[in-house]
């Protein structure tokens, strides 16, 4: 069970606040569209709570201030802003369910070896795929866990591109499952920490932003796209999203023993300061990469390079300001009212 009161969920990066030059938590939403996105992200809460409130274990109370439910509706919301309330709140439902296994990965909710993790990754995949049901009891977050996936994919199934999508899934699901494994051996020092350079696009994958938005495309798309002609931009975007959650986390992250970008340049011999100057000028000159990038994708995917450069957008602008815990559902609604005046 995730205490929603423990330390963990308290943890701030003072000192992150303290060496980024701060930003509004919308910043990355323009501002024409900021009413409607408040809107869209507080219409869809409802329908995400009554999918996961059976799975206590999983996740925190939606107004607790260790829930998540608010920022994945958020995101989902500044990402596909038209979107239709079912597809914001399945896409917010998804980011849920990828807190908690993160939570479990982490070993915030029970204690899990690199096998377990593999394991729970696979499962997740057979679970996806139908060849394998989600088990029918159990409390564990493991458990629940499975069981919240599974009432997701049947929704996720509905969605006429989940088929096209779903070999790729599947496949990126084994993919994430293996990096999160190696993570967890780096964290309880069963091989050194990698160089700068293994890092990223280990930990690119180990976000699950591919994840998210595979099943995106097809929740969200308006005709079937070749994943292959997005993977490039998706691996910039993730690898953007992941150094910039990097620095807002690092704190959080050295307590836990875990990699991170301004860890293992702290562990090269820089201050904490020249470590966070380092890697977001890395988080700049991706950026410029990823909008070159999106610009470059064909006509027929300007929806797609749309949200890709929201997305990337909202959630960097949002870690430059603060975490994505403590963001409770009253916040949101506080912050929609705001906006209305």
């Amino acid at each position: 069970m995730i205490d929603p009161e423990s330390a963990y969920f308290g943890i701030r990066n003072d000192l992150a606040d303290q060496l980024l030059e701060q930003s509004h938590q919308l910043a990355g939403v323009p501002e024409q569209d900021r009413g409607d996105v408040l809107k869209a992200a507080l219409d869809a809460v409802p329908e995400v709570e009554g999918l996961l409130r059976p799975y206590t274990s999983l996740f925190a109370d939606g107004n607790s201030a260790a829930s998540r439910l608010a920022f994945s509706c958020l995101s989902a919301a500044a990402t596909f802003p038209h979107a239709r309330r079912e597809q914001i709140a399945d896409l917010g439902a998804l980011s849920t369910i990828l807190f908690g296994v993160d939570d479990i990965t982490d070993n915030i909710a029970g204690n899990w070896t690199d096998r377990d993790i593999v394991a729970l990754f696979r499962d997740l995949a057979a679970v996806l795929s139908g060849a394998s049901p989600a088990p029918a009891t159990g409390t564990r977050p493991v458990d629940e866990a499975l069981r919240a996936w599974q009432a997701w994919c049947a929704r996720f199934h509905r969605y006429g591109g989940a088929g096209t999508y779903l070999p790729d899934l599947v496949a990126q699901l084994g993919r994430t499952g293996e990096a999160m494994a190696r993570e967890r051996v780096w964290a309880t020092g069963g091989e050194p920490w990698p160089a700068y350079e293994e890092y990223l696009p280990h930990a690119a994958v180990t976000f699950l932003y591919h994840t998210w938005w595979l099943a995106a495309l097809a929740i969200c798309g308006p005709a079937p796209a070749d994943w292959r002609s997005i993977e490039r931009v998706t691996d910039l975007g993730a690898a953007c999203l992941r150094l910039a959650n990097d620095v807002r986390t690092f704190q959080r992250e050295r307590d836990e023993g875990k990699p991170n970008a301004v860890l293992i340049y702290e562990r090269d011999g820089l201050s904490t300061g020249e470590a966070v100057e380092r890697v977001s000028a890395h988080i700049r000159a991706l950026n410029a990469d990823f909008a070159e990038a999106v610009a470059g994708l064909p006509a027929g995917l300007a929806w797609v390079a749309d949200g890709q450069y929201r997305c990337v957008t909202f959630s960097g602008g949002w870690y430059m300001a603060r975490d994505t815990h403590a963001y409770t559902v009253r916040d949101l609604a506080a912050d929609a009212d705001a906006h209305r005046g």
